[in-house]
């Protein structure tokens, strides 16, 4: 029975030889693109500045890397060009993200063309990561980072974890171009070079294929409560009461929502308890076993998520005249005779709707950390 065993290894052996891949390309013989950078070139308005960033994997270590830069009319110029400037394989295959910078995002030319070409481009995988730089997207791929030289890996790695948080909901390419062929519009988080570290903070408001501006993590979280409850990011809530500081872990969060669309008017109400545990504050200065002074901290709390909450209607509602609630794919599910009425100026009458959130924080006990 034993030498069955041996020819089976034997046999598996000859398959798995070589660090090749299914074209029998060997893995040195490979250059990987892990990110790109999107610009619109200084010199030419038609053309693109592509910036690449590429392990150097022939040298055994995962760290290194070299970063190149060219210009092309588009994404598929720029691939083939590399192909005659090295001898060896390249391929996007591995591709980690795409970074946008803000000149390519504020056109929408710009973004349907290369959204098309991803979307046609046998090599680049459809789920491959993609942001908007607040600035160039060059100056995100050169940025170095000490303990992470891989730029393509650490911003992977960042939605990933802001996803798993429940924080950012739209991180790759499949899901921007799914809401923005089904709704017009996405979320695409933004990334900054921000006190010397590559920071994704919030998210770039795109509509009609156009940044048109952007939201801080902050709203982003308060975004994240309204549309997802309990799956939310939302894990901890601070206010000064007193002139201390008191910190809140949020445990529970419930969210109930009413539509009503009658002709041209819109009315949504969200009610929206949150359960939450003090944490952290000063014990020599207050005794939080006070239901006086547990009364005036959860209507400090109340005070402060109103204030977040309205802020970002307005802000949606007046400054980007877009729904970032959801309510439209809401009402195209379960009120769809009432929508198809008034689909061709929901931006209008979204505009204009009364949107009301009425808060409910319970306090549940007050902690036992100084």
């Amino acid at each position: 029975m034993k030498y069955k065993y041996i020819v089976l290894i034997l046999i598996l052996t000859l398959f798995i030889t070589g660090c090749s891949n299914k074209d029998g390309v060997e893995i040195n013989k490979r250059e990987y693109i892990f990110a790109v950078g999107i610009d619109k070139s200084e010199k030419h308005d038609s053309e693109y500045t592509f910036t690449a960033e590429v392990p150097i994997i022939s040298t055994g270590s995962e760290n290194k890397r070299y970063v190149t830069s060219q210009n092309s009319d588009n994404l598929t110029d720029f691939y083939y060009n590399n192909i005659f400037s090295t001898e060896k394989i390249i391929s996007d295959s591995l591709m980690q993200v795409i970074v946008l910078g803000e000149d390519v995002a504020k056109n929408p030319d710009s973004i349907k063309m290369l959204f098309d070409e991803i979307e046609r481009s046998p090599q680049i995988n459809r789920k491959v990561k993609l942001v908007v730089a607040k600035s160039k997207a060059s100056d995100i791929i050169n940025y170095e980072i000490k303990d992470n030289p891989l730029i393509g890996r650490y911003i992977s790695e960042f939605l990933i974890k802001l996803k798993k948080l429940s924080i950012q909901s739209t991180y790759s390419f499949d899901e921007a171009a799914l809401y923005l062929q089904g709704f017009g519009n996405a979320l695409i988080p933004s990334v900054e070079v921000k006190e010397d570290r590559v920071a994704i903070d919030g998210a770039a408001v795109i509509k009609d294929y156009k940044l048109i501006g952007y939201i801080d993590h902050v709203e982003n979280r308060f975004l994240s409560l309204l549309t997802k409850g309990e799956a939310s990011g939302m894990t901890e809530l601070s206010v000064f009461i007193d002139g201390m500081p008191v910190t809140l872990t949020v445990e529970d969060v419930v969210v109930s929502q009413k539509i009503d669309l009658k002709d041209e008017k819109l009315n949504v109400t969200y009610y929206v308890t949150v359960s939450c545990n003090v944490t952290a504050y000063d014990m020599t200065k207050v005794n939080t076993s006070d239901k006086d002074f547990i009364r005036r901290l959860s209507n400090e709390v109340n005070i402060k998520v109103n204030n977040h909450t309205n802020n970002l209607i307005y802000k949606m509602q007046k400054n980007y005249k877009m729904d970032m609630l959801e309510v439209k794919e809401d009402l195209m599910k379960y009120k769809k005779t009432d929508y198809e009425k008034i689909k061709d100026k929901y931006d209008e009458i979204f505009e204009n709707a009364n949107i009301v959130v009425n808060y409910n924080i319970k306090i549940n006990n007050s902690g036992m950390v100084k």
